[in-house]
């Protein structure tokens, strides 16, 4: 497969999504032949460079299971679509997916007013359309848990404690959070204010920033009259590089902490220097790591594609969700509705996927809460 190339993919996308109904195609996606799965992604807002390692991940996974021709005999065909990081746009993708394409599940989105947006449509449906590894880890669309909506990453509550607890362990006296300003951000800020709270501390300030970057030099001006020892970054994608630069201009000395979504190749090369020394969380393991069989196997995948200089944490987590999809299209068997679907992601209990465990269960839909730290080194690189 070739790389993702934004221009071509979603050249070729139109026809895939406006393909029309036929008799052959049953209900709900499912068909003799294949499965269509459906995700909506910003390949053109400030997430685009997500996407790329999202992409590519999930269809070098899904290529390789349709050469072993494909899940009970059907083969997997993914449709996707750009939202544009507009939670709008989430609405009328999804909306065009399950009217036109007839998808038999969702994965994959990302942002959590995206996916908040979406969450009634999907339960219009009977039974609802199954969202599986959503890109986002807010509490609010966690809690309660709803049947059809699986999580396999840890949520930015067990992110950001972990990013507090480090930090009130090694005694960084002043702590400060930037938070995008949107439902992301405010989940995330709620979340340090809790974990401080847990450990009987108080932010030592806080500042909003658009997620366009709009008004990054107003959040620079703010927060650094505070003058913090550190800064949780409760942002991703292009609000995450224009800040930390900026905020380089002026300080050098504050140490910056982000989130997971922060960690692909394109925002390393975006940052260059100015990243060494970012601490970031992630929610999969070390996807350079040589004993991890899971990493391993992600990494063979890519470099079969021809990508293997596109390997992070984000592709690897979007290799995770297809392994996760696939195990249980296969248990679902081939009598294949979205309740038995459900139904067969449930039984995933203590599932390994290659040296790493996803844990769903009845009422349970939260499949890890791994958390660990790594560093940006030089060179563009994560270290441990």
């Amino acid at each position: 497969m070739m790389m993702w190339n934004k221009r071509t993919f979603l050249g070729g996308l139109g026809a895939v999504a406006l393909a029309p109904w036929s008799p052959a195609r049953a209900a709900q996606g499912v068909s003799d032949s294949e499965i269509v799965l459906g995700q909506s992604l910003d390949l053109s807002g400030p997430l685009a460079a997500m996407a790329p390692d999202i992409v590519n991940a999930t269809q070098v996974f899904f290529d390789a299971v349709n050469a072993q021709g494909g899940i009970q005999g059907r083969r997997v065909r993914l449709v996707t679509l750009d939202d544009g990081y507009k939670p709008d746009n989430t609405v009328k993708n999804v909306e065009r997916m399950i009217a036109e394409t007839d998808v038999f599940a969702l994965c994959n989105l990302t942002g959590t007013a995206n996916v908040a947006a979406i969450l009634p449509r999907l339960a219009q449906e009977s039974p609802p359309v199954p969202l599986i590894a959503p890109f986002t880890g807010a509490g609010l669309l966690r809690e309660p848990a709803l049947d059809h909506v699986f999580h396999l990453r840890a949520s930015y509550g067990d992110e950001v404690d972990k990013l507090v607890e480090h930090l009130t362990t090694i005694g960084v006296p002043r702590i400060s959070v930037l938070w995008t300003a949107n439902a992301f951000g405010k989940d995330g800020l709620e979340g340090a204010r809790q974990a401080m709270g847990k450990r009987g501390q108080k932010l030592h300030s806080d500042a909003s920033l658009q997620a366009d970057s709009s008004d990054v030099q107003q959040a620079v001006a703010k927060l650094a009259a505070t003058e913090p020892d550190s800064i949780i970054m409760i942002t991703a994608g292009a609000p995450t590089v224009s800040f930390i630069k900026a905020y380089r201009q002026i300080n050098r000395g504050t140490r910056f902490y982000t989130l997971s979504v922060m960690g692909t190749q394109a925002t390393l090369r975006a940052l260059g220097e100015d990243g060494v020394g970012v601490v970031v969380t992630s929610v999969v393991p070390f996807p350079w790591s040589q004993g991890l069989p899971l990493a391993r196997e992600y990494r063979r995948a890519l470099e079969k594609a021809g990508m293997q200089r596109h390997v992070s944490f984000l592709g690897l987590e979007a290799y995770m969700n297809a392994k996760v999809i696939a195990e249980g299209l296969r248990r679902a068997g081939r009598d294949l509705t979205r309740t038995r679907f459900v139904q067969a992601l449930e039984s995933l209990r203590h599932f390994d996927i290659g040296g790493f465990t996803v844990d769903y269960g009845k009422g349970v839909r939260q499949g890890s809460r791994f958390v660990d730290l790594t560093i940006i080194g030089k060179g563009e690189k994560f270290t441990r």
